[in-house]
């Protein structure tokens, strides 16, 4: 996962660090419905992509959601 991420998931949204690894689901990292919209207005506040909530809840882990994050960022 990267530091990017890692720092918005413990620094803006308070996830607990030692439950962020990349074969953890949303749900063990601590997301809730709350997080997962914080998450999508970060995004899009910070780096200008468009992530949708169900985009979010679609990822089955966070190593996934990081890809999903870092292939919008590239505008792949």
């Amino acid at each position: 996962m990267t530091g990017d991420l890692t720092r918005i998931l413990t620094d803006d949204l308070k996830l607990p660090a030692d439950r962020l690894t990349d074969d953890a689901s949303l749900d063990h990292a601590g997301f809730d419905s709350l997080a997962v919209v914080e998450l999508s207005v970060l995004l899009t506040d910070r780096y200008g992509i468009d992530i949708s909530d169900s985009d979010i809840r679609d990822a089955a882990t966070l190593g996934q959601l990081d890809l999903l994050i870092t292939t919008k960022r590239s505008g792949r």
